[in-house]
């Protein structure tokens, strides 16, 4: 079994989604528009909120999720104001109408790199996302209406992030930070039974530093690549640090052989997408992760730990604690 895919007795469902799936803002502004994909025609095993990478939206990782909820989950993906359409949108000035073709390509418009990069370490942008998903939880009961339909008891919840979205999930799971002129916080919210974390970040940046890792306690799942690298310049090994540094317990962490940033490509879309075998390494460790935490699928909890140092095709060093 070691080094094959994770494989479910069920065989993988069709499914639904909807870009439109609204919430209303706590703030009074215009209600908050998800992303939701979910298995047609069944109750969701669980629910998994994902946060999206700087500058992307919750219209994107199609592919990751379209993968999740066929295997029976509810995935949920909100836009944060980070997103590229949204910085556009709220700052005219910077000149770039929402039909700009330069906006998914922001990375190499000096202008727009600039001022992303300016908004990841600007502590509001970090808040902002903490507010948008704890709203999120909080009307997850209507978000259920308008999808799966109303259920009569509660579903498990598991957070998961790439790049920025990784940040976020770090700090629903109990990463400790701190925020300049405000001192310590710590966001952990209960209602996250586990986390996913895809390309996440280590020490010295968004307030992360040692010590931010001791109150995980819960199931994590961190994945990078031997060529992904930080915001700042740093290597994959800065990259680990959410496993290395957290508490033993139910940790895993892969690291891809030769997987950049994108961990393969998330949609076609994304600048890395010709290595399927990263994207199903991820998919597949991903997917047992949830099964086993999620689902309580022993069989897949016992496929995390025959794991040495591929999946599939895919190379990887493998460690867990």
């Amino acid at each position: 079994m070691t080094g094959q895919h994770f494989r479910i007795d069920s065989p993988p469902g069709s499914v639904e989604m909807s870009h439109s799936v609204a919430i209303e803002d706590p703030g009074g502004g215009s209600p908050v528009l998800l992303t939701c994909r979910w298995p047609s025609g069944a109750m969701p095993k669980a629910c998994v909120v994902f946060c999206h990478g700087l500058g992307a939206s919750g219209r994107d990782y199609a592919e990751l999720s379209q993968f999740w909820a066929a295997k029976g989950y509810l995935v949920v993906h909100p836009t944060f104001p980070d997103a590229i359409g949204e910085v556009a949108t709220a700052e005219p000035q910077l000149g770039f109408a929402l039909d700009d073709e330069r906006l998914p390509s922001w990375t190499t418009v000096p202008a727009l790199r600039t001022r992303l990069f300016e908004i990841l370490h600007t502590p509001h942008y970090w808040l902002e996302r903490i507010r948008i998903v704890r709203h999120v939880m909080d009307k997850l009961d209507i978000v259920r209406a308008q999808t799966t339909g109303e259920i009569a008891a509660p579903i498990p919840c598991a957070v998961a992030g790439h790049s920025f979205g990784a940040y976020t999930s770090q700090l629903f799971a109990g990463a400790e930070i701190d925020i300049p002129e405000t001192g310590t916080r710590r966001f952990r919210d209960e209602r996250f039974k586990a986390a996913i974390l895809l390309s996440a970040q280590g020490r010295d940046q968004q307030g992360l530093r040692e010590g931010s890792w001791d109150h995980i306690a819960g199931p994590l799942l961190n994945i990078t690549g031997t060529r992904d690298g930080g915001a700042k310049g740093q290597d994959w090994l800065w990259k680990v640090e959410p496993y290395e540094l957290a508490p033993s317990g139910d940790k895993y962490l892969a690291v891809l052989e030769d997987a950049d940033h994108y961990l393969g490509g998330f949609t076609p879309t994304d600048p890395a997408t010709g290595f399927p075998e990263q994207r199903e390494a991820v998919a597949w460790l991903t997917l047992a992760f949830l099964e086993a935490y999620m689902a309580g699928n022993a069989r897949a909890k016992s496929w995390l730990s025959s794991i040495t140092d591929h999946v599939g095709d895919c190379r990887m060093q493998f460690r867990r604690k």
